[in-house]
Protein backbone atom coordinates (compact mmCIF):
# COMPACT_ATOMS: atom_id res chain seq x y z
CA UNK A 1 0.00 0.00 0.00
CA UNK A 2 1.24 3.48 -0.81
CA UNK A 3 2.15 6.31 1.44
CA UNK A 4 -0.97 8.33 2.48
CA UNK A 5 -1.79 11.32 0.60
CA UNK A 6 -1.90 14.28 3.75
CA UNK A 7 -3.87 17.17 4.27
CA UNK A 8 -5.79 19.50 6.12
CA UNK A 9 -9.57 17.97 5.44
CA UNK A 10 -10.89 21.53 6.46
CA UNK A 11 -12.89 19.87 9.42
CA UNK A 12 -13.15 21.35 13.04
CA UNK A 13 -14.50 19.93 15.86
CA UNK A 14 -15.99 23.31 17.42
CA UNK A 15 -16.31 23.70 21.44
CA UNK A 16 -19.69 22.62 21.26
CA UNK A 17 -18.16 18.82 19.77
CA UNK A 18 -19.96 19.86 16.42
CA UNK A 19 -18.30 18.65 13.49
CA UNK A 20 -17.42 21.81 11.00
CA UNK A 21 -16.92 21.49 7.33
CA UNK A 22 -15.99 25.13 5.49
CA UNK A 23 -18.32 27.08 8.29
CA UNK A 24 -21.66 24.09 7.61
CA UNK A 25 -21.77 21.64 10.01
CA UNK A 26 -21.94 18.11 9.72
CA UNK A 27 -25.43 16.16 10.37
CA UNK A 28 -25.57 13.37 8.34
CA UNK A 29 -24.67 10.18 11.43
CA UNK A 30 -23.45 7.61 8.88
CA UNK A 31 -20.92 10.08 7.55
CA UNK A 32 -20.02 10.75 11.14
CA UNK A 33 -20.12 7.25 12.34
CA UNK A 34 -17.32 7.07 9.38
CA UNK A 35 -14.79 10.01 10.60
CA UNK A 36 -15.13 9.16 14.16
CA UNK A 37 -15.00 5.32 13.15
CA UNK A 38 -11.47 5.94 11.36
CA UNK A 39 -9.77 9.01 13.53
CA UNK A 40 -6.44 8.28 14.11
CA UNK A 41 -3.41 10.05 15.65
CA UNK A 42 0.10 10.27 15.17
CA UNK A 43 2.91 12.99 16.22
CA UNK A 44 1.40 15.54 14.19
CA UNK A 45 -1.97 15.43 15.63
CA UNK A 46 -5.48 13.71 14.55
CA UNK A 47 -6.57 12.90 11.19
CA UNK A 48 -9.73 10.80 9.46
CA UNK A 49 -7.90 7.93 7.46
CA UNK A 50 -10.01 6.78 4.11
CA UNK A 51 -8.67 4.16 2.11
CA UNK A 52 -9.70 3.63 -1.23
CA UNK A 53 -8.23 0.43 -2.65
CA UNK A 54 -4.72 1.06 -2.84
CA UNK A 55 -4.84 4.61 -2.30
CA UNK A 56 -4.89 6.29 1.51
CA UNK A 57 -5.47 9.51 2.89
CA UNK A 58 -5.04 11.22 5.72
CA UNK A 59 -7.19 14.61 6.26
CA UNK A 60 -6.59 16.01 9.39
CA UNK A 61 -8.17 18.08 11.91
CA UNK A 62 -8.77 20.87 14.43
CA UNK A 63 -10.24 19.58 17.76
CA UNK A 64 -11.77 22.52 19.91
CA UNK A 65 -13.61 20.40 21.71
CA UNK A 66 -14.21 16.31 21.75
CA UNK A 67 -15.08 14.82 18.60
CA UNK A 68 -16.26 11.01 20.46
CA UNK A 69 -18.49 10.18 23.22
CA UNK A 70 -18.87 7.88 25.82
CA UNK A 71 -22.68 7.22 25.21
CA UNK A 72 -23.01 4.15 27.65
CA UNK A 73 -21.39 2.44 30.50
CA UNK A 74 -22.10 -1.23 31.65
CA UNK A 75 -21.17 -3.14 34.83
CA UNK A 76 -20.43 -6.69 33.42
CA UNK A 77 -19.11 -8.98 35.66
CA UNK A 78 -18.04 -6.16 38.33
CA UNK A 79 -15.79 -4.49 35.81
CA UNK A 80 -16.86 -1.40 33.76
CA UNK A 81 -17.26 -1.31 30.09
CA UNK A 82 -17.70 2.63 28.25
CA UNK A 83 -18.82 2.22 24.54
CA UNK A 84 -18.29 5.41 22.44
CA UNK A 85 -20.23 6.88 19.70
CA UNK A 86 -16.91 5.61 17.33
CA UNK A 87 -17.74 2.14 18.25
CA UNK A 88 -15.53 1.12 20.34
CA UNK A 89 -16.09 -0.65 23.92
CA UNK A 90 -13.12 0.30 26.87
CA UNK A 91 -12.62 -1.45 29.35
CA UNK A 92 -11.95 0.45 32.26
CA UNK A 93 -8.50 -0.89 32.49
CA UNK A 94 -7.85 0.48 29.03
CA UNK A 95 -9.24 4.65 29.62
CA UNK A 96 -8.12 6.70 32.14
CA UNK A 97 -11.34 8.56 33.81
CA UNK A 98 -11.31 12.87 34.98
CA UNK A 99 -13.20 15.45 35.32
CA UNK A 100 -12.54 18.58 33.59
CA UNK A 101 -12.72 22.12 35.45
CA UNK A 102 -16.61 22.54 34.32
CA UNK A 103 -17.60 19.19 35.95
CA UNK A 104 -17.52 17.08 32.02
CA UNK A 105 -16.63 13.69 32.64
CA UNK A 106 -14.15 12.84 30.07
CA UNK A 107 -12.54 9.21 29.47
CA UNK A 108 -8.75 9.08 27.59
CA UNK A 109 -7.52 5.68 26.15
CA UNK A 110 -3.65 6.58 26.11
CA UNK A 111 -2.81 4.88 23.45
CA UNK A 112 -4.88 7.80 21.63
CA UNK A 113 -4.29 10.35 24.02
CA UNK A 114 -5.55 12.90 21.41
CA UNK A 115 -8.49 11.69 21.11
CA UNK A 116 -10.71 12.40 23.89
CA UNK A 117 -13.98 11.39 25.12
CA UNK A 118 -16.99 13.45 26.73
CA UNK A 119 -19.20 11.24 28.49
CA UNK A 120 -22.59 12.32 27.15
CA UNK A 121 -25.88 12.71 29.66
CA UNK A 122 -26.92 9.07 28.83
CA UNK A 123 -23.32 7.95 30.38
CA UNK A 124 -22.66 10.26 33.20
CA UNK A 125 -26.33 8.95 34.54
CA UNK A 126 -25.05 5.03 33.92
CA UNK A 127 -22.02 6.01 35.59
CA UNK A 128 -23.56 7.91 38.42
CA UNK A 129 -24.03 4.63 40.56
CA UNK A 130 -20.18 4.60 40.79
CA UNK A 131 -19.25 8.39 41.46
CA UNK A 132 -19.11 9.09 45.02
CA UNK A 133 -18.35 12.71 46.08
CA UNK A 134 -16.26 13.56 49.15
CA UNK A 135 -16.01 17.01 50.06
CA UNK A 136 -14.71 18.44 47.08
CA UNK A 137 -13.31 15.80 45.60
CA UNK A 138 -15.09 12.76 43.33
CA UNK A 139 -14.42 9.25 43.68
CA UNK A 140 -14.87 5.85 41.49
CA UNK A 141 -16.24 3.06 43.62
CA UNK A 142 -16.29 0.13 41.83
CA UNK A 143 -16.18 -3.38 44.19
CA UNK A 144 -13.69 -2.94 46.31
CA UNK A 145 -11.92 -0.04 44.58
CA UNK A 146 -11.98 3.10 45.60
CA UNK A 147 -9.78 5.92 43.75
CA UNK A 148 -9.81 9.41 43.04
CA UNK A 149 -10.78 10.86 39.64
CA UNK A 150 -8.66 13.05 39.03
CA UNK A 151 -9.33 16.93 37.42
CA UNK A 152 -7.89 17.07 33.70
CA UNK A 153 -6.45 20.46 33.99
CA UNK A 154 -4.79 19.77 30.55
CA UNK A 155 -6.34 21.48 27.04
CA UNK A 156 -8.08 19.09 24.94
CA UNK A 157 -7.65 20.91 21.69
CA UNK A 158 -6.05 19.43 19.43
CA UNK A 159 -4.29 22.50 16.42
CA UNK A 160 -4.12 21.83 12.95
CA UNK A 161 -0.32 20.47 12.06
CA UNK A 162 1.92 23.59 10.99
CA UNK A 163 2.47 21.73 7.61
CA UNK A 164 -0.91 22.73 6.61
CA UNK A 165 -1.49 26.49 8.19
Amino acid sequence: MSDPRKFDSEIIIDAHDRWIFRETEITQEDILKYFRANLHQNEKGVYIENVFGELRENGYLTLNGYPCHITKVISDNSELKFYANDGKIFPFSTIAIYQTDNGNLIGINPIQDKIKYRFNWNAATDFAEFFVEEGEKSFLKVGNLHMEIPIYSETIEVPLPKDYI
